[in-house]
């Protein structure tokens, strides 16, 4: 298997290369693998157990789907702003944002999987392609958004220049080998990236504020691009920050430039305000100059009704001018804020999805452990009680082993489903703690009503009526509770901790049973 052959032949259908290997247990197996390839290349080898790998998958896909969600959202909120004002920069924005996802995408195996898995020599190509898509679109963008013919002649040059070059490495990169072009693309890519941050700190320097944002995004993609580098040659290690170095940057990059042009956008509007009343003031001038040439010019009667007659037409043809500047600012203005509730919605929605489980549609940890830090907080501070329940599905490893794991992720969203429908106040909170566990959170609750909500819950799951293959299964919890007003040598950790051990006790008694622990 390899980026040369179709990936289709692939033994799991995965962005990366994942091999089945079983063996029996005591049994030594020696595994041999020969590797070629056209560039550097690094061969971290890692042994995976099942569910580890799928649970360390859904993780990278949350992560994968964030980041190419966000690039979407970038992508059409400014093609829409490029169709309502028709300015250039908005284009070059948008076509440099799709070739970094894309370029990303190549990188990290999505776009063969996805998009081209047929297409082995385009797979190789396509990564340097979208690279130099980058530096073409990111120059043009530069020169226009800077406005370095006028400002800075010698850099717009340059960037010409580069322009150039990136079109004719894409010509060649059907004649000459990989190995080549891409070391060839990074040298024009990190000229570019020099030239871009070089643009950007002088205009910067000379006042421009919009080029305080362009410059820090330059930036950011040049540190995540010298972490992946230096990641990849050995220097730093392979960890989360490294290996995911240029996304982080590239999606840095691509909010800031956003800003920038907002920025800019915000600064004309600024430009034709004050134009307006320059325009304003040198009418009233106009007016004091006028009345005193009337009162010194009596005999030139005719001359003057001639003259209020022509300022006559200037004003009303100003008043008409007047009118359509306000109505186009008007449009423009509730374009721009229609744009922004919609990113803000975008990005609402893709928060929502960073705190909730997805396979329950409950919370996820994350979110308990902010809630948990919240309430444990108002508790203390207002002295009031705080009740944590600790619940857990009994022998639900057993569960998971005889009737499978499709089955299993069936029971944890009927028991999830059923725990959510005993909560009835808009502060109580209910998480996946980990696993089969289960942490219902129960703000300014004493003892007895926590003891009372936690065998509402028990009843409630044991009622379930679970049916597999025609059978009723029985589905029952343990649960740890522990109800307290937080003091000053009490931290949080300990209240979960006097949870858990609880819980520990319920089922040390037998299961399917509600243990207390305060002390």
């Amino acid at each position: 298997m390899g980026d040369k052959i179709p990936f289709k032949y692939r033994p799991l259908n995965h962005r990366n290369y994942v091999v089945p290997i079983t063996w029996k247990p005591q049994q030594t197996i020696s595994i041999y693998i020969q590797v070629k390839t056209s560039s550097s290349m690094q061969i971290p080898l890692l042994l995976w157990k099942t569910k580890t790998f799928i649970e360390a998958t859904q993780g990278e896909l949350l992560g994968l789907g964030m980041y190419y969600g966000s690039m979407l959202v970038m992508v059409l909120y400014n093609l829409f702003v490029f169709l309502s004002v028709r300015e250039r920069n908005y284009l070059y924005y948008v076509l440099f944002v799709g070739s970094s996802a894309l370029f990303i995408a190549s990188l990290n195996g999505i776009s063969f999987q996805f998009l081209w898995p047929n297409a082995t020599r385009w797979n190789d190509q396509a990564i340097i392609i979208f690279l130099l898509g980058i530096v073409l679109f990111g120059s043009l963008f530069t020169r226009d958004f800077l406005q370095l013919r006028i400002a800075i002649p010698l850099l717009s040059r340059i960037a010409n220049i580069i322009a150039v070059m990136t079109l004719g490495s894409m010509v060649l990169t059907a004649f000459l080998p990989y190995s080549t072009m891409i070391m060839a693309s990074i040298v024009i890519a990190v000229i570019a990236i020099g030239l871009s941050i070089t643009a950007g700190t002088m205009r910067w320097a000379e006042g421009d504020t919009s080029a305080r944002y362009y410059t820090v995004a330059w930036f950011s993609l040049l540190v995540g691009g010298v972490i992946l580098a230096l990641n990849k040659i050995d220097i730093l290690p392979r960890n989360f920050i490294t290996e995911n170095a240029t996304q982080i940057g590239s999606a840095l990059e691509v909010i800031l430039l956003s800003f920038a042009l907002a920025d800019r956008l915000n600064v004309e509007k600024k430009k034709r305000f004050e134009a307006q009343v320059n325009a304003l003031e040198h009418e009233k001038v106009a007016r004091i100059a006028q009345t005193e040439a009337l009162s010194q010019e009596k005999n030139a009667r005719h001359a003057q009704e001639k003259a209020l007659e022509h300022e006559r037409e200037a004003r009303e043809a100003q008043a008409s001018a007047l009118e359509i500047q306000r109505r186009a600012n008007e449009t423009l203005e509730r374009r721009v804020k229609e744009r922004t509730n919609e990113l803000e919605q975008a990005n609402k929605q893709l928060e929502n999805l960073s705190l909730t489980d997805g396979l329950t549609g409950i919370r996820n940890r994350r979110y308990l452990n902010k809630a948990l830090s919240s309430e444990f907080s108002r508790a203390y501070r207002e002295k009031e009680p705080l009740g944590i329940l600790l619940i857990d599905i009994d022998f639900f490893k057993n569960f998971n082993d005889q009737y499978g794991h499709l089955i299993g992720d069936d029971c944890l969203r009927q028991v999830a489903s059923t725990i959510s429908m005993q909560t009835h106040r808009d502060n109580d909170v209910v998480a996946r703690f980990g696993g089969e566990e289960f942490c219902l959170l129960l703000p300014n609750t004493d003892t007895d009503g926590s003891l009372h909500v936690a065998e509402q819950v028990r009843q409630s799951v044991e009622a379930i009526r679970f049916i597999v293959d025609d059978k009723h299964v029985a589905i029952t919890i343990s649960i740890g509770v522990t109800s307290l007003i937080p003091d000053t040598e009490m931290e949080q950790e300990k209240m979960v901790a006097l949870a858990d051990a609880a819980l520990y006790k319920a089922k040390e008694n037998g299961r399917n049973q509600v243990m207390l622990c305060n002390t």
